[in-house]
């Protein structure tokens, strides 16, 4: 399993990072996790094969998230230089049917007729499925009322996505033991008006849930003039790399190291 940081940035447009998307290979798929403003662009920039993508996971509707959703689509069906014919799965909260169905009506694309099978599942809180044999699973996580936090497993390998959330007990089960986890850390101190994690609730999610290797990103401040890490390091010791664009991981069992 691989992990490649589309976006590790919010809704302020920067010229270094673009919004949440996260690129992930296993068992021969490609599932990228949200679709946030940039990360399009990001995934020729990175050289990645996006005309094969086989899943887009959306974890909840917010524009940073979910906004080049429809930019996905208008590429797929009008940028492609070669023909398609395996189907494209995208999986989210209940809503995403509707939320495409919007999409069609305001842009007058019909993004959803493509000349290949589109596939939409809409996922509640605990449920699951499974792509080319890359198990998907969601839980609750407390941000919008639809938001979902996402976990990857396959070959014996697990990578964990908070999507935006507040401190939740239930993501602590929920991320157990997950050899990567990439979790939103926004704040770097609680501000009590968003619900978003500052960096003590990432490190002792990280922790508690015995994570392997943990990858900050979501972030409103600058992680390194304001020493993320170390901060991070006096609740949390296992693996810690801070989220960029660009970053490529191997997924790999917790205590193997890893090979960016």
């Amino acid at each position: 399993m691989r992990l490649t940081v589309l976006g590790s940035g919010i809704c302020r447009p920067s010229g270094l990072r673009s919004s949440s998307s996260y690129w992930v290979e296993a068992l021969g798929m490609t599932i990228r996790l949200d679709a946030g403003a940039g990360s399009l662009h990001a995934l020729a920039r990175y050289h990645l094969p996006w005309t094969r993508l086989d899943c887009q996971v959306i974890s909840h509707f917010h524009i940073d998230h979910a906004g080049e959703l429809p930019a996905l689509l208008f590429a797929m069906k009008y940028g492609r230089e070669s023909p398609r014919d395996k189907p494209l799965v995208l999986v989210g909260p209940v809503g995403l049917c509707s939320l495409l169905k919007g999409v069609d009506q305001a842009f007058q694309r019909r993004l959803r007729e493509q000349e290949f099978p589109l596939e939409i599942r809409e996922l509640e809180p605990g449920g699951e499925t499974e792509i080319g044999g890359v198990r998907l699973l969601v839980a609750k996580s407390n941000h919008t009322p639809e938001s979902l936090a996402i976990r990857v497993e396959a070959a014996g390998r697990s990578l964990g996505y908070t999507g935006d959330t507040a401190p939740s007990e239930a993501l602590v089960d929920f991320f157990q033991g997950v050899d990567l986890l990439i979790s939103e850390c926004s704040l770097l101190e609680k501000d009590g008006r968003t619900a978003h994690m500052c960096a003590n609730d990432v490190a002792d999610l990280a922790a508690r849930a015995g994570v392997g290797h943990l990858v900050p990103s979501h972030f409103y401040f600058d992680p390194v003039k304001a020493g993320l890490e170390q901060i991070l390091r006096k609740r949390y010791d296992g693996s810690i790399t801070l989220a960029r664009d660009g970053l490529a991981l191997e997924v790999v069992p917790a205590g193997e190291g890893d090979a960016g």
